[in-house]
């Protein structure tokens, strides 16, 4: 299934709040609720407007968020938690599986390359 543009407001309104509370727990049950639908009915909304299921879609999320704060400077540790991780090992582990690459290559090239690492 190809992604579309997101036009159905319940979902664009679910996607701004995931990208609000990304440091939080997000549950399927809470998202669906704030869009007014059943957590089923949501799911099946959500992937057909996106092309992506909630869970996967919300680590993508987290996973581009923890990039940008990386990015500009951060430490891995502050991206992780900022990102709604459990640490860095968390977010190593996981950007390893889904990608890969460890957080620490998106430090090649910044001053101080080690400074803000775990």
């Amino acid at each position: 299934m190809q992604p579309q543009i997101v036009s159905d407001e319940r979902v664009v309104k679910a996607i701004a709040s995931i990208n609000a509370n990304l440091g939080s727990p997000l549950s399927p049950r809470d998202i669906s609720g704030q869009a007014c639908l059943s957590p089923t009915r949501f799911r099946h909304v959500f992937v057909e407007q996106t092309g992506s299921a909630l869970r996967p879609y919300i680590l993508w999320r987290r996973c581009v968020r923890a990039w940008e704060i990386i990015r500009q400077g951060g430490a891995i540790s502050t991206a992780a938690y900022e990102a709604g991780f459990a640490g860095a090992a968390h977010l190593t582990r996981t950007l390893q599986r889904m990608f890969g690459f460890a957080p620490s290559v998106l430090l090649v090239g910044r001053q101080g390359s080690g400074a803000g690492s775990t």
